[in-house]
């Protein structure tokens, strides 16, 4: 089942990046039949609260639309709503076949080490490596850089903060992430024009992350002495950077001239950077071999994401054909008509309350989107669009059931909820009231 499921999934991807190229009625009916399939198979697969939402909406979603007697075509527009954001989830980890090949993760370490006996800057220089690994690796640079400091054995405390932190910070500006993707692509904005406000907002979670950790948390944790002997080599290090910024680079470059959908756009663009880089390193065989690798583990690695896109997806536009959203909608304009900075701020709250108990952002913001129109609130797109991505970056935070609060506390052998909770809640705080503030601002003073 999990190499026919695998399967199914490379073929859908295949058949909609042509259908992109080519468009005809026949590939549109090919990969919406495949779609539903991969969504029911990946629910099989998913494990824990994502499943059950997942089947939750799917069972909901269905029995509206039968009740509705809804057309095929409404059907088809749910079922695909967000395949091109399960393209990305999909395809962007290709990019870590390059770095595990030319051991760029070796020299991060040794970079890593030398700045052991000074906590402040090593939890910096750790936050600081997922924006530079973090767009290019998604999910597996919290396991790459887990791996860097296996000599150096920072306390759990100071990873705890540092991880999570230093990986949700990319959330709101890394168009190689599903939650950009996302967003953007509900608002119908090109990811050119959201970048500067993405890097604004992560800029500011480096920061007040960065700062409380300096001047409130470090007191309580100490860093053990560790003498680092490891070689590093400056050039890898600057081939890595260079990387990020030419990966971010084609974007603007590509993004306001080919008429492709942006996930697509960025699939094509990882696909043929990932050959490309591999090809500069010499290690084309090699390359071919993981991708193969790699296609055999998409389930159930991915499972819980495909599933809650595809879910998530389906169920937003079922609510846009319900009376609940007329009330979502009348909620956030009663927000909007009293205070703009309320709305902001109340949207990061609502949207980060219920992921605490359970709810996964993708589909608070699902149904927003589907919901509710900016233009009805009195409020710019990008403004819009950052207010999610905050939300989203927040929410993730204190997630009990997010992939990286999950993987962490694996990782760290930690309880969940420790890691919520105890060590980042109060920062969850802070960002909420920073990023509220930045965001009014920029509303106030570049959109109104």
């Amino acid at each position: 089942m999990k190499i026919l499921g695998n399967s199914i999934i490379a073929t859908l991807i295949i058949a909609f990046i042509i259908g992109q190229f080519f468009p005809n009625q026949f590939l549109v009916v090919v990969y919406t039949v495949l779609t539903a399939v991969v969504a029911i198979v990946s629910l099989k697969y998913s494990k824990g609260l994502p499943r059950m939402f997942g089947i939750v909406m799917v069972l909901l979603g269905s029995s509206i639309f039968l009740y509705q007697q809804q057309p095929l075509g409404i059907w088809a527009e749910g079922i695909t709503k967000n395949l091109p954001l399960v393209c990305l989830v999909v395809i962007v980890p290709i990019l870590g076949i390059p770095i595990g090949l030319g051991n760029y993760h070796q020299h991060l370490a040794g970079a890593i080490s030398r700045f052991n006996r000074k906590p402040d800057l090593l939890y910096l220089l750790i936050t600081g490596l997922f924006s530079l690994i973090g767009p290019i690796t998604n999910l597996g640079s919290l396991y790459i850089i887990h791996a860097m400091l296996e000599n150096v054995k920072p306390p759990n405390a100071l990873l705890g903060r540092a991880y999570v932190r230093g990986f949700t910070s990319v959330h709101t500006w890394s168009p190689y992430f599903a939650s950009v993707i996302l967003v953007v692509y509900s608002l119908n904005i090109p990811i050119y024009q959201y970048l500067p406000y993405g890097i604004i907002l992560s800029f500011f979670q480096i920061s007040v992350a960065y700062y409380l950790f300096r001047y409130v948390e470090m007191r309580h944790i100490k860093v053990k002495d560790f003498e680092s002997g490891q070689y590093i080599n400056i050039k890898m290090l600057y081939e890595l950077f260079a990387v990020l910024l030419l990966l971010t680079g084609f974007i603007f470059l590509f993004e306001p001239f080919v008429q492709l959908n942006a996930s697509v756009l960025i699939s094509i663009i990882v696909l043929v950077f990932a050959f490309l880089w591999t090809a500069y390193l010499c290690f084309l065989k090699h390359f071919f071999k993981e991708i193969n690798e790699y296609r055999k583990k998409i389930l159930p690695g991915k499972a819980n994401e495909v599933n809650l896109l595809l879910t998530a997806g389906f169920f937003g536009v079922v609510l846009s054909k319900t009376p609940i959203s007329n009330y979502i909608h009348s909620v956030w304009v009663g927000l909007a008509n009293k205070s703009v900075f309320l709305l902001i701020i109340m949207t990061i709250t609502i949207i980060a309350f219920f992921s605490f108990i359970g709810v996964h952002q993708i589909v608070t913001i699902s149904a927003i989107v589907a919901t509710v129109s900016y233009d009805q609130l009195a409020v710019h797109g990008l403004v819009m669009a950052m207010m999610l991505l905050s939300a989203w970056g927040v929410a993730t935070t204190i997630s009990p059931i997010s992939p990286v609060t999950t993987a962490v506390s694996s990782l760290i052998k930690e309880n969940v909820f420790k890691i919520t909770i105890r060590w980042n809640l109060l920062y969850a705080i802070f960002l909420l009231l920073v990023h509220s503030i930045v965001i009014y601002c920029i509303h106030l003073f570049l959109f109104s």
